[in-house]
């Protein structure tokens, strides 16, 4: 480790979480900074990482206690992160992704999170026990979507994409729309469309076979009093069945739905493709909360690495080969991570001035790296 690279990050978020005490933001810091170190989460994994600042026993009742500490607001840090991510993102299109994700039998998580370069940084999030909502599902979305909200950038207008397990939600869609925002959700196949000139038909009879399209306006969810909405139903040639998707938004294209496995994409980063949040046998609901914050923070670091290898050639040469990166933004992080370890925060000036930074759209030269 490196303690000058630490307290690079810990200076940057003592200035997003200024409202938090010295010690607890050093906490955040350093358990955030660990994790990375030790590609777990695991206070005991993580705290043998962190030599340089104690006894690995001592680090360890530190990281713990600050998992402990109820005087954190969770809900008051997911905003803070939300708007630190947000302020930091230069792109013209902000893509929201929705879902629950479940630790075996000890946890369910709602996570509202950003879409980026195939993966998904965890900006909201709400852990619970399995069947144990804090609240309904559609106000517990609406909540988290609340907490984002004044972190949105001047002039852009979110899409939320959410599958049809949460999606097929007439609620929750009339409540985007009251927001101001997009949604693109895919729904039931049997969700009924009624037309002006056409009688109500299921939206999987609007093609019959692989290969096949269809987009139009109409109003859909009979039993919840209709709602306009222009249809997309996908019907791909490799996949068993259609996609059925309703949407608001003007510039969004039924293959944009893709996007929204990105978010397993993230869930799978955060578990055995990175942090092993799986293992972290942190079960307690209040407990998860500020974990997770950890583990977005770490996350959300890494993205940036990765994001500065596609646009630095000399760096992308250091960690990858062939005309361009084939690995995933947050695989090329943790390799730039490996190789400038303790030099991290030099490169990142090269970026930016901050820690973080997210640029969707890439320079176009770096389709020249490795040549």
């Amino acid at each position: 480790m490196s303690l000058r690279e630490l307290y690079h990050w810990q200076a940057g978020v003592r200035q997003a979480f200024g409202f938090l005490g010295c010690w607890q933001v050093l906490g955040l810091g350093l358990y955030s900074y660990g994790v990375i170190l030790a590609r777990h989460c695991a206070p005991s994994r993580v705290a043998e990482k962190l030599a340089l600042v104690g006894k690995a026993d001592t680090v360890q009742r530190r990281l713990e206690r600050f998992l402990d500490n109820e005087r954190i607001d969770w809900q008051r840090c997911c905003q803070a992160w939300a708007k630190w991510v947000l302020s930091r993102y230069q792109g013209k299109r902000l893509i929201l992704l929705v879902d629950e994700t479940k630790l075996a039998n000890h946890l369910s998580i709602m996570v509202v999170g950003l879409a980026y370069r195939g993966c998904c940084l965890p900006l909201v999030f709400w852990c619970y026990r399995p069947q144990a909502w804090p609240m309904k599902q559609v106000e517990l979305i609406g909540t988290l979507l609340s907490w984002i909200a004044p972190a949105i950038p001047s002039g852009i207008i979110p899409l939320v994409q959410a599958d049809r397990g949460i999606g097929t939600s007439p609620e929750l869609l009339r409540g985007i729309v009251q927001m101001g925002w997009y949604f693109e959700v895919r729904v039931q196949k049997n969700t009924r469309l009624r037309r002006e000139t056409q009688p109500d038909c299921p939206l999987a009879a609007l093609v019959s076979q692989a290969g096949q399209t269809w987009q139009g306006t109409g109003k859909v969810f009979k039993k919840a009093g209709w709602l306009e909405a222009e249809v997309l139903v996908i019907w791909g040639q490799a996949y068993a069945e259609c996609w059925c998707l309703v949407t608001n938004c003007p510039w969004v294209t039924g293959w944009d739905y893709a996007l929204r496995y990105w978010q397993e994409a993230g869930f799978r980063d955060l578990k055995s493709d990175g942090w092993q949040w799986q293992a972290s046998r942190i079960w307690t609901p209040s407990h998860a909360n500020r974990l997770l914050l950890v583990l977005a923070l770490a996350y959300g670091w890494v993205l940036t690495l990765g994001t500065l290898v596609y646009t630095d050639v000399d760096l992308a040469r250091q960690v990858t080969k062939g005309s361009r990166p084939t690995y995933s933004v947050f695989r090329l992080g943790l390799r730039l991570w490996e190789q400038r370890l303790g030099q991290v925060a030099p490169s990142l000036r090269s970026l930016t001035h901050d820690c973080l930074c997210f640029l969707p759209a890439f320079p176009l030269f770096v389709n020249t790296v490795g040549d």
